[in-house]
């Protein structure tokens, strides 16, 4: 069983298909821990797919399956904001690329080194932030994302949204953990496939041995559901829909990248060895919006109600 894409989604996804191959994207030859690609981030910009939930005729779920494909590219773009969430709270989407950020303004934010605008959950606002140039310093991590903190929070021009707009803003970070998630461990489990068939032991492939076989059907397992809790969440947008799936990707996240490190041994968790450009933006997803124990609390209140 798989997605059958309507004539509108398919044209728009081969689309993308084609501008990404224009652009021969490939993992980093050197050893890195991040790789931001600006081109693409350009191209994608031009072409209207960072807008596709503000055109008539596409929604949420159209703008999910764009951010699912691209978080399949060995390189980041921010791309699940600005497609995802930023349409709700920008007036002007040309204020982009946009971080995202919960709690303190003086934690590290994924994309915020090159990020325009900031829209922060501090637990009782929804703040919209602009970022003027030299008011971020990068903040090295071991996530395969660029991340940056601002300097002076309290010097930069702000607007309050209000609390009433955090349900809608937490509701679609969680539909953007689980999609961004489904298309990494698309790739990842993709690369891993290939590294089982190659590499031999005891006179033949790795994965032809049954143990293996049986673990890469879990991660497999595993990968499928998060895609379609996700893509369920897109579609409907509903508070229940969003906190499962966020709940349940977050949760797979750590099972799914220790069994495909394992089975690439040792070289699995080299620079030099691709695998860690998906699994390690895995990793920071995992401790996103407080991680799988918060999305579970929310996918109870949102489903029983709070008590």
């Amino acid at each position: 069983m798989d997605y059958d894409f309507t004539e509108d989604q398919a044209a728009i996804l081969g689309g993308l298909e084609q501008l990404i191959g224009s652009l021969n994207i490939e993992p980093p030859k050197d050893a890195v821990f991040s790789a931001y690609s600006q081109p693409l981030d350009d191209e994608l910009t031009a072409g209207g797919y960072l807008d596709i939930t503000s055109q008539e005729g596409f929604g949420l779920l159209d703008g999910a399956l764009i951010v699912e494909q691209l978080a399949q590219l060995p390189v980041s773009v921010e791309a699940a904001t600005s497609v995802l969430i930023a349409p709700v709270f920008l007036e002007d989407t040309t204020r982009r690329p946009v971080a995202i950020l919960a709690g303190a303004l003086t934690k590290p934010a994924r994309f915020l080194p090159m990020a325009k605008t900031l829209l922060a959950d501090i637990g009782d606002d929804l703040l919209r932030i602009e970022i003027p140039e030299g008011a971020v310093e990068e903040v090295a991590t071991l996530f395969a994302y660029p991340y940056g903190r601002l300097k002076n929070p309290e010097n930069l021009p702000r607007v309050s949204l209000g609390s009433a707009q955090l349900p809608t803003f937490r509701r679609r970070w969680r539909i953007a953990i689980a999609v961004e998630s489904s298309g990494l461990m698309q790739s990842a489990l993709n690369l891993v496939l290939e590294h089982v068939k190659t590499r031999q032991q005891f006179g033949r492939p790795i994965g032809s041995f049954q143990a293996i076989q049986h673990r890469l059907v879990m991660a497999a397992e595993l990968g499928q559901a998060v895609r379609w809790l996700g893509l369920r969440a897109a579609w409907s947008d509903s508070e229940s829909d969003a906190a499962i799936a966020a709940t349940f990707a977050q949760d797979a996240i750590p099972r799914f990248c220790t069994d495909l490190h394992q089975f690439c041994g040792a070289m699995g968790l080299t620079l030099e060895f691709p695998l860690h450009h998906w699994t390690y933006r895995l990793r920071a997803l995992l401790g996103e919006l407080g991680g799988s124990s918060a999305q579970a609390i929310a996918a109870a209140d949102a489903t029983w109600g709070q008590k």
